[in-house]
Formats: C-alpha cells, sequence, structure tokens
C-alpha cells in the first residue's frame, strides 16, 4: 500500500508554509539570543560562627551569559554569585563558582565564569581580656612629671582572628595629651584596635 496525498498540490503548499514558518521563528528566536560579559556581585553566604575571614574577597566576577539577555537581565540590577561557606574549616578553602551558585532566569545560561574559583581563607574567632596602655601625647609643663596613669576599666575584650588575638598583649588608646599640663589630666578614650 503506497501513501499518496489525495491533494498533492495543497499537500506541497502546506509543507512549504510549515517550512517557511518554521525559517522564520527559528531565525527570530536566534536573534535574540546574544553572549554578553557581565559583572556579578559575589556575596558570601552562611559563614560559620566560630570561623572569621583573614583573607581578602573579591566584589565581583565575570560571568559571561548566553541567553534572551535584553529582556531577562536588568543592567541597574546586575546577578549575584552565592557562595555557600556552611561547610568552611579553618586555613585555605576553595570554592568552585557553578551555574546552581547564580539565580538566573531559566532561559539564560552560563557560558564561563571568571575566576573559576575563590580561594579564601578563614581562622577560628577567639575573644580575650588584654590590659588597656594608653597612648601619651606631649609633656607636662615645666616642672612637672608624669605621675601614675590609671586606665578605667583597665582591660578590655578584643575578638578576631585567632593568631591575631592571641599575639596581642595590650591593647592602645587613642592619644592622650598631657602638653602643657599643671595638674592631673583626665580623658575619655577610645582603644585602638590593630
Amino acid at each position: 500500500m503506497r501513501l499518496r496525498p489525495k491533494y498533492p498540490m495543497q499537500f506541497l503548499v502546506a509543507l512549504v508554509t510549515a517550512f517557511l514558518l518554521w525559517y522564520v521563528l527559528a531565525a527570530q528566536r536566534s536573534e535574540n539570543i546574544s553572549v554578553r560579559g557581565v559583572k556579578a556581585r559575589l556575596t558570601l553566604v552562611n559563614i560559620p560562627r566560630n570561623l572569621v575571614l583573614t583573607s581578602s574577597v573579591p566584589d565581583t566576577v565575570s560571568l559571561q551569559l548566553r541567553g534572551p539577555l535584553t529582556r531577562t537581565l536588568d543592567s541597574s540590577n546586575p546577578p549575584e554569585v552565592l557562595l555557600d561557606l556552611s561547610d568552611a574549616r579553618p586555613g585555605l578553602n576553595s570554592y568552585p563558582i557553578n551555574a546552581s551558585d547564580i539565580p538566573l532566569p531559566a532561559e539564560v545560561d552560563v557560558v564561563s565564569v571568571d575566576p573559576p574559583a575563590i580561594t579564601l581563607e578563614l581562622e577560628r574567632q577567639a575573644a580575650r581580656l588584654v590590659p588597656i596602655r594608653p597612648l601619651i601625647d606631649g609633656e607636662p609643663a615645666p616642672g612637672f612629671v608624669l605621675g601614675e596613669v590609671h586606665v578605667v576599666p583597665w582591660e578590655y575584650t578584643v575578638e578576631g582572628p585567632e593568631s591575631l588575638i592571641l599575639a596581642l598583649d595590650a591593647v592602645g588608646t587613642s592619644p592622650v595629651s598631657i602638653e602643657g599640663a599643671v595638674g592631673p589630666v583626665e580623658a575619655v578614650v577610645q582603644p585602638a584596635l590593630p
């Protein structure tokens, strides 16, 4: 049994029309799809509470995106890369940037990411009481000498990366001027943290 259209001319016209319609739609779709480089904000999320970031972090990463970008991306609100640090450990940690880390519309694909990974150094958070040593500036008036220095409170709790906190033996203050003083000097000062 052979299949033959009952109306061959109408069949041919329908086939040509279907092909032309497909061609026009495919061409129109390919015109809207483009590849463009954009800067994406880098945001660190889920940093463990007992760890402190001790390395520098880039503000942005470069992305090459493909898709109908003019319709789907707002230039005033660039994409954001969410880097999850929930599994971070003390020391150097390398985090590859995957397409799943970048919330984008479904029709937009990530072609490339630069840098492809971010290396971060984290350290344990530490807290410690250290003595306060005021920074004395200037000289008292002629005939006067610097006597006892009293600090209230005399200790300060510092928090930060464990290596820095353990190496800290005291905390200074903003300068206290005794220039030309002829009697006791009282000053309210702030700790000068390293």
